[in-house]
């Protein structure tokens, strides 16, 4: 821990532990506080280098980028609570060849290539204004900061076909016509038997809407790169109290918080619950993804589906065999591009198959690159099935939980409101049919039940 004499106080700064697949964020520090004017508007420079690797940008094709979600925890020496920080949207330092965007509501900043590029990257003396006074800071309490990032690619605005003309069990498809849903709008859809209404075999009330301000994947939108991993579980474990986070403890994490350390921190994290799920997404302040934003972000914008195919745009498949290093953070696998059933039976790394020389099919990455969408847990979404999961409106979590470390942000699930979950993509037991973009084969989960093999992608709107 590096303590920083700051004017007349001391501001205490711990590194942050890495969040994502091979995101490292380090070096991190605190500016000289600017205290004029009204405490309200006294604010300090939060300091950090950040690196991950496989970044890109590109301007054709897909047109996407990646990135990261970066915000900030901090925590008065005088209590043992972590708080969500404020940051200004002005201000910020960005390093050569990065972009830095605030959120709107100043929760946290995206920072991705501000120009076309591909490869690793590894900025540094990179800054974010925390507005610590807003945050009912004084100018002389002692603070420990904690930055976290997320990696994450952008989808970009664009129309999408819904759904398919194959043969994929209780797929969306355009009223009773044996075809795929055009998405080209964020307007509300009616559904029903008609032509021009969605309809679903089950999973689905072919009556009413899905409303205007149900996320349908039109607009642009963050989603995570790779699967939760056990120790962005573990980070999230390290911020609650000793009660809550055993509660929440979903990894097998030990030891007392705020040091609870997990073995295999880079394999994806089995969260057991809906509640588990939500809870860390409000945390992070950011939201669910929707059944409709899944399938946009695997096929992509202005394709036409392929007949019954999988996150990588086609119906090649064979599960994962031969491991190197299995369960370290170099874990590989030499043949395979799905984890299903006839594979290891367990999870595997986050980003196991993506290779300086992988492609879309052989590294399992959507149109995007996105990255296990097919296989190895099953992806939470917000189902568009019933008035429930359609009541939805995109709100992002607010960085802070309810005494009971459970999300409370308005129209997310809760206990008295539990139908809005159901499940894409299949797991590592699950069979390859159910690995297809379109295959709808679950609905209304219970918000406070048991599962296993759910894992899912925390997402932000775009701005």
């Amino acid at each position: 821990m590096k303590k920083l004499a700051l004017s007349a106080v001391c501001f205490f700064v711990v590194m942050a532990t890495a969040m994502a697949n091979n995101v490292i964020v380090s070096t991190v520090s605190l500016g000289p506080k600017n205290t004029t004017g009204p405490l309200s508007t006294h604010y300090t420079q939060v300091n950090y280098d950040i690196a991950w690797q496989n970044s890109w940008r590109t301007s054709t094709n897909e047109s996407n980028y990646d990135g990261c979600w970066i915000f900030v925890k901090y925590r008065k020496q005088s209590t043992s609570v972590w708080q969500h920080a404020t940051l200004n949207t002005t201000g910020q330092v960005m390093p050569a060849g990065s972009e830095i965007k605030i959120s709107a509501d100043g929760k946290g900043a995206w920072m991705y290539r501000n120009a076309d590029g591909i490869g690793n990257v590894n900025w540094t003396a990179a800054g974010l204004r925390w507005n610590y006074g807003a945050d009912g800071v004084l100018d002389n309490e002692n603070v420990e900061v904690r930055v976290y990032a997320v990696e994450m690619v952008y989808v970009p605005q664009s129309p999408f076909n819904l759904g398919n003309s194959s043969a994929e069990a209780y797929k969306f498809r355009d009223g009773l016509v044996d075809t795929w849903f055009p998405i080209t709008s964020e307007n509300a859809i009616n559904c029903g038997t008609n032509a021009g209404e969605l309809y679903a075999d089950a999973f689905f009330d072919n009556t009413g809407s899905i409303p205007a301000g149900f996320p349908k994947g039109y607009n642009a939108f963050w989603s995570m790169k790779y699967e939760f991993s056990k120790q962005q579980v573990v980070d999230f474990l390290n911020t609650l109290d000793q009660t809550n986070a055993n509660a929440r403890n979903s990894v097998g994490a030990t030891g007392l918080v705020p040091n609870m350390l997990v073995t295999e921190p880079e394999r994806a994290a089995d969260l057991y619950s809906i509640l588990n799920f939500l809870a860390w997404l409000d945390w992070a302040a950011m939201r669910p993804m929707t059944e409709l934003e899944y399938e946009k972000a695997c096929r992509g914008g202005n394709n036409l589906p392929s007949p019954l195919e999988y996150a990588w745009g086609n119906t090649t498949i064979a599960p994962i065999t031969t491991p190197s290093n299995q369960g370290a953070a170099n874990e590989t696998w030499a043949t395979g591009n799905a984890n299903y059933a006839g594979g290891p039976g367990v999870a595997m790394r986050c980003g196991a198959l993506a290779t300086a020389t992988s492609d879309r099919t052989s590294s399992g990455a959507t149109f995007y690159g996105i990255m296990e969408m097919s296989g190895n847990y099953s992806e939470l979404v917000v189902t568009a099935g019933n008035t429930t999961g359609r009541s939805f409106n995109g709100l992002h979590g607010d960085g802070v939980l309810s005494a009971t470390a459970e999300a409370n942000t308005l129209n997310w699930a809760s206990p008295a409101n539990n139908l809005a979950m159901a499940t894409r993509g299949g797991a590592y037991s699950s069979g390859f049919t159910s690995l297809r973009v379109c295959e709808r084969n679950s609905g209304n989960l219970d918000y406070a039940s048991v599962y296993t093999m759910l894992n899912g992608r925390a997402v932000r709107t775009a701005e």
